[in-house]
């Protein structure tokens, strides 16, 4: 995403610009909701083995992080993607080798290029189905890439089982729409059926919730994982070795990283 001061002359639609600015009012609303991180294991199920929310990332760099991915962009394009992600999907994506990415929140189109771009430098023959609300329209796209109009709270309406026969295995889906609570759910309970053992499902920014500004998303992703989890603990596991891989949940998504088993 970019400044708020360049947000006018930026060609991002009215909803992109929208949701730019509420993103950057959260960062200016975070030292006053500081007291909040305090309490995250109070607001939350708990979640399987003991696992904890809390991140060994310090308050303040978490939000340095974000000022700085505000600012980020990939081919000139708003890509929104925390910096230990980038170096985390590399590494999912390297092992995982998923021939399709389903990405649920587009934005404006620089994350699903930077995807398309990764696979094909690895010599995955893969494709990303990128969904929003407001499919964007960026100067640089892959041919692998195809942006779909959806919603996170109604997939089905957009992921038919038509479509979904046609996409190749194995995939990784990235939840990364609205961060809503309901939105996020909505997203895992959609996809639950549907993923194959193996696969993976990444719920992103679920570290609103220790920054303390996940009130007004009613939780946020993190509920939603924990309420997810509390009844499937058989089915997947929060994989540790991409949420723990730089420090206990240094990342964006902490405890986003879930694999079926």
């Amino acid at each position: 995403m970019i400044s708020l001061r360049e947000l006018t002359k930026s060609g991002l639609t009215t909803e992109q610009r929208s949701r730019a600015i509420n993103a950057l009012k959260f960062v200016v609303k975070w030292p006053y909701r500081a007291f909040r991180r305090a309490g995250i294991e109070r607001r939350l199920p708990a979640l399987p083995n003991d696992r904890s929310w809390r991140s060994a990332i310090p308050l303040s760099l978490h939000v340095s992080f974000y000022r700085g991915i505000v600012e980020y962009q990939y081919r000139g394009i708003a890509m929104q993607k925390h910096p230990v992600e980038i170096a985390l999907y590399l590494q999912l994506l390297w092992e995982l080798k998923p021939r399709t990415i389903i990405e649920i929140g587009s934005f404006a189109g620089g994350s699903a290029a930077w995807l398309a771009d990764t696979l094909n430098s690895y010599g995955i023959d893969g494709r990303v189905v990128s969904i929003d609300v407001d499919p964007p329209s960026p100067p640089y796209l892959p041919d692998s890439v195809k942006f779909l109009r959806g919603d996170a709270n109604d997939l089905v309406s957009t992921l038919t089982a038509d479509l979904l026969a046609t996409l190749p295995r194995p995939w990784l889906i990235i939840e990364d729409a609205s961060h809503q609570y309901a939105a996020t759910l909505a997203v895992l309970h959609f996809f639950n059926p549907l993923l194959q053992s193996g696969e993976y499902i990444v719920v992103e920014d679920a570290n609103v919730s220790e920054m303390g500004i996940d009130a007004r998303l009613h939780g946020g992703p993190a509920r939603a994982v924990a309420e997810f989890l509390r009844d499937r603990e058989n089915d997947y596991e929060i994989d540790v070795h991409y949420c723990d891989h730089y420090g206990r949940n240094v990342t964006g998504n902490p405890n986003g990283y879930l694999r079926k088993k």
